[in-house]
């Protein structure tokens, strides 16, 4: 297993996933989303989430990578057709 400190290899899985699934979901959305809106709230809501244990990060991880992934995703469907 690699460790990285406190983060290893299976605490940082389900952000991953919820990376791609985050992804999947961008490219099915046809309309073009307000970047600025979805990250400040996106940044709000994973704040008032808090850390999986052991994460030294005061936000949640998977949600914060699930929104990049959402946008990222929706970046690729819209500019780069």
């Amino acid at each position: 297993m690699i460790n990285y400190g406190v983060i290893t290899i299976n605490t940082m899985f389900l952000p991953f996933i919820g990376l791609i699934m985050g992804f999947i979901l961008g490219r099915r959305i046809t309309v073009k989303l307000n970047v600025w809106f979805y990250l400040i709230v996106g940044l709000f809501i994973g704040y008032l989430l808090g850390a999986l244990p052991y994460y030294e990060f005061p936000m949640s991880y998977s949600f914060l990578l699930s929104l990049i992934g959402l946008l990222l995703g929706n970046f690729i469907n819209k500019y780069l057709k």
